[in-house]
């Protein structure tokens, strides 16, 4: 697996700052919608898959349920743990690979954000929704915010851009994507922070290889899996808005089920 974020990973306060952007009480609100009409089984437990800085823990954890984080990156788990211990968190945090990984307990419900979809080819793609459905349980719902590419963000966009500001810490944030072999459907991604605190400017950089998952294929995918069903899939957080009916697509979320 390619994987180069090393540098930006290692900086998760201003990553934080960076995608503060989010509406983390209307994404959770968005959570128990899906669980209330969607699960088959009561949710107490929430396992955040690439969760990075978890930004969804504290509000996830007020409205009682048990969260836990897993990721690739030490220096972001360690930045969760520390934010945890510091606000009286109970939470858990796992050190392993999204492509392939074993918990030891189920989970009621599973979410993973932004596209942080880091497979880079078929086999990882299978192999992560096998780690998945070890992980959940039955009847258990797992929802994937932006990572399935209906418009290819190098043919729509090629590059987006945003500006933060938190504590007098400045961040602009671009984002550029290129195709790498279009037959295998790999992109790069590549985030660029622009820093500025206290006088200094600074540049954080990271790259990162993706495997594409495309609509059709997924359902296909869905349908021929003997651990998933498809639920639905929606438009801009907004479950009055099925991607089967809008013309414009903007950060699509998807709901599995766990047979």
């Amino acid at each position: 697996m390619e994987t180069e974020m090393t540098e930006l990973y290692e900086n998760p306060k201003y990553y934080e700052i960076a995608f503060a952007w989010r509406d983390i009480i209307s994404e959770t609100d968005l959570f128990e919608k899906c669980i209330e009409k969607y699960s088959d089984i009561p949710v107490n437990s929430v396992l955040e898959i690439c969760c990075g800085n978890s930004p969804h823990m504290e509000e996830l954890v007020r409205r009682g349920y048990r969260y836990t984080g897993l990721d690739l990156s030490r220096a972001m788990l360690d930045y969760s743990t520390e934010r945890a211990t510091r606000n009286g968190i109970e939470a858990k945090f796992i050190h392993a690979n999204m492509v392939d990984f074993e918990i030891s307990i189920k989970y009621d419900f599973a979410f993973i954000m932004l596209g942080s979809f880091f497979a880079t080819s078929t086999v990882e793609v299978y192999s992560h929704f096998k780690s998945v459905a070890r992980t959940l349980k039955k009847g258990g719902l797992y929802l994937l915010d932006w990572c399935v590419q209906f418009e290819p963000p190098w043919q729509t966009k090629g590059a987006s851009s945003w500006d933060m500001e938190r504590d007098g810490i400045r961040v602009k944030t671009t984002v550029e994507w290129v195709p790498i072999k279009l037959a295998r459907q790999t992109f790069r991604e590549t985030i660029i922070l622009d820093v500025e605190e206290n006088g200094r400017k600074f540049e954080i950089k990271g790259t990162n290889v993706h495997r594409a998952i495309y609509p059709q294929e997924f359902l296909r995918m869905m349908e021929s899996s003997p651990d998933f069903e498809f639920v639905g899939w929606w438009n801009n957080w907004n479950l009055e808005q099925s991607l089967d009916f809008v013309d414009r697509i903007s950060r699509p979320i998807i709901l599995i089920k766990r047979k």
